[in-house]
């Protein structure tokens, strides 16, 4: 019986070329995926599908390509990431989502919801009552019931 490491590579990876040189880009561990999160929670919602500022992902473009060359919260690294060029940012952040993502990010989204809310686990009914219940006891007497204190 094989082993999932003898069936799976350990990490995933894609060449990319610029300035002539050759540039290997890794998929972000589950860890490391889940510090940048953490480190930068609008991503959150681009996961999500929804929409942010190219500001706001702008900040967290060095992080992620240094994350994907191994060095996660380097700040040196992070900033020499940070100072690429535009285009070269855009391909390398390309590589790493198809790496990181290789089903797509809506797959990934898929299986995260599922396994957070529960694959059974839809919208369950809740019911309130309004009126007060009558007690399903009847009240003791002050002879049954001394007063102690």
């Amino acid at each position: 019986m094989a082993d999932l490491l003898d069936i799976a590579p350990t990490t995933s990876c894609e060449v990319i070329k610029f300035d002539g040189n050759r540039h290997v880009v890794r998929g972000l561990s589950g860890p490391a995926l889940a510090s940048l999160l953490a480190r930068f929670p609008h991503l959150i919602a681009l996961i999500g599908g929804g929409q942010i500022g190219i500001a706001q992902f702008g900040n967290a473009i060095g992080p992620i390509i240094a994350a994907s060359c191994g060095h996660l919260e380097d700040e040196e690294y992070e900033r020499r990431c940070s100072a690429l060029p535009a285009e070269v940012q855009l391909d390398v952040i390309s590589a790493i989502f198809r790496v990181t993502f290789p089903k797509g990010l809506v797959s990934f989204v898929e299986k995260m919801t599922a396994l957070l809310v529960g694959v059974d686990e839809g919208v369950k009914p809740l019911k309130l009552r309004l009126r007060k219940s009558r007690s399903p006891s009847q009240n003791s007497s002050a002879a049954a019931s001394p007063r102690i204190m």
